[in-house]
């Protein structure tokens, strides 16, 4: 891939696009810096500052696994969504005006403590769970308006790049909104921090939406003849035997991440005892800093190799990830550095992967039906369920093995490690078993990729060891010609 510049003549150019319009190249761009915005959205509304808001309105741990499960849950309705959107066409409408108020919501959350008062905690959170519920219905039409369009946008030939460069535009606007904000909370005390972060969080969701009534949306592609009902579209996605493969091995995987997911900041806010800030920068900043340099890398080997043998790559780090958890405590966290570093190389490409994995195995026809099935399928039964069960079990089983003060590596056996000690089992069966029955047309093996690589990554050395030495050759001369 050539070097992104910063202008090709007048225009703005975020990526190696040749042969495409001027029409197209705006609108590919419009959505790498809506993606940004949408990271400050996410960033607050998925990360220590809502863990932090949910203890301050008094939320158990089985509350925080059932606020964890809502959103993915909510995503069941894309299938309904995507019907009306197939039937319509109206994709752009039902993204806009459902997408804005959905995302605007999260200031109205912020609101609620100062709404409902202390005496009435359960109020307090049945109240968030409803406004979270409803901003999560919000995100299905997202979910599936956009999928549907930038698919139908960016060129498979150029998909994995142009998605590894709107990744770094998504992770930069994560370090400093991470930064930001937990500055801001170790700052403020009481529940107005919270309520500035949400009310940030609303305003950048919304404006992520509002970017896409300036994209040129083409018509959605109908299919030949009859128009198909629901049952005939959900009948054709469950016959594509491959696609249906990919959606039940990563629901499995869905389940296996998020039954310990949401109890990472927990931990390390209430357990470790660190501050909001230092939680940011081992969590979000230190991660995205190294994906922002290395995850255009990985998207050319997508181009190249194929997503699948990048999946199975990485994800030899991803399967053990909370298992290296379970030897940190209160005063022993430095691992957690060489995770996120690890993680930062390795965790994003692993997703990137598998979104590209189930997009081309959308076919043109009814896409946003196949996306809403994988979505809905995937995250209900996979992250909504491992979330909820994962709540469960820290607050009402495994206080019982924490009792017996188990001990590993000179670390007391907490709760948390023990649904850490769950995951990273349930992953590994994922990544060792399953994973490898997936396919992937026209992909190459993980040897392959490997060798590739690791030519690639010498004749960069040798070319860099090359440039300095000539760089200091010509110094020397210089001096000498002074001298």
């Amino acid at each position: 891939m050539a070097q992104p510049q910063l202008r090709r003549g007048r225009r703005l150019a975020l990526f190696d696009s040749p042969g495409l319009s001027d029409s197209l190249r705006k609108s590919l761009n419009l959505i790498i810096i809506a993606g940004a915005f949408g990271t400050v959205n996410a960033n607050i509304t998925s990360g220590a500052a809502w863990t932090g808001f949910l203890r301050s309105i008094q939320a158990n741990a089985a509350a925080l696994g059932i606020f964890a499960a809502i959103p993915v849950a909510a995503n069941s309705v894309q299938i309904l969504i995507s019907y009306a959107v197939e039937r319509t066409g109206r994709r752009r409408e039902w993204m806009l005006r459902a997408g804005i108020a959905g995302r605007l919501l999260w200031a109205v959350i912020g609101l609620i403590p100062y709404v409902i008062p202390m005496d009435a905690p359960q109020l307090r959170i049945v109240m968030a769970m409803v406004f979270v519920a409803l901003c999560a219905g919000s995100n299905a039409v997202i979910s599936v308006s956009f999928f549907s369009l930038v698919t139908d946008l960016a060129p498979i030939r150029i998909r994995g790049r142009y998605f590894g460069v709107r990744q770094v535009f998504c992770l930069v606007a994560g370090i400093l909104t991470g930064l930001l904000v937990s500055m801001l909370l170790d700052r403020m005390t009481g529940y107005a921090g919270y309520t500035i972060a949400l009310v940030i969080a609303g305003v950048f969701g919304g404006a992520d939406i509002a970017l896409f009534a300036l994209c040129d949306w083409p018509k959605m592609r109908k299919p030949d003849g009859k128009r198909g009902n629901l049952g005939r579209m959900l009948l054709a996605v469950a016959r594509n035997r491959q696609f249906r493969k990919f959606t039940l091995i990563m629901t499995y995987w869905g389940f296996a991440v998020n039954v310990c997911a949401p109890f990472y900041n927990v931990y390390m806010l209430e357990v470790i005892g660190m501050s909001y800030t230092l939680v940011t920068l081992l969590n979000q900043v230190l991660p995205n800093v190294i994906t922002v340099f290395i995850i255009s890398w990985w998207g050319r080997r997508m181009d190249t190799h194929g997503s699948k043998p990048v999946m199975q790559l990485t994800g030899l780090f991803t399967m053990v990830y909370p298992l290296l958890w379970l030897f940190t405590g209160p005063n022993v966290y430095w691992i957690l550095v060489i995770t996120n570093i690890a993680s930062g190389l390795l965790s994003t490409a692993f997703d990137l992967g598998a979104q590209n994995m189930y997009l081309n195995a959308a076919p043109d026809v009814n896409r946003s039906m196949y996306i809403s099935v994988y979505l809905a399928v995937t995250q209900l039964f996979g992250s909504a369920t491992g979330s909820a069960l994962g709540g469960m079990l820290v607050q009402n089983v495994l206080p019982g093995l924490e009792a017996l003060g188990w001990h590993i590596a000179g670390m007391t056996m907490t709760r948390y490690h023990f649904i850490y000690l769950i995951s990273g089992m349930l992953r590994i069966i994922m990544i060792l078993g399953l994973l490898p029955l997936t396919q992937e047309e026209g992909s190459k093996t993980v040897g392959l990729l490997v060798a590739d690589s690791a030519a690639e990554i010498r004749a960069s050395v040798t070319r860099t060891a090359r440039t300095l030495a000539m760089t200091a050759r010509r110094k020397l001369a210089r001096r000498a010609i002074r001298k």
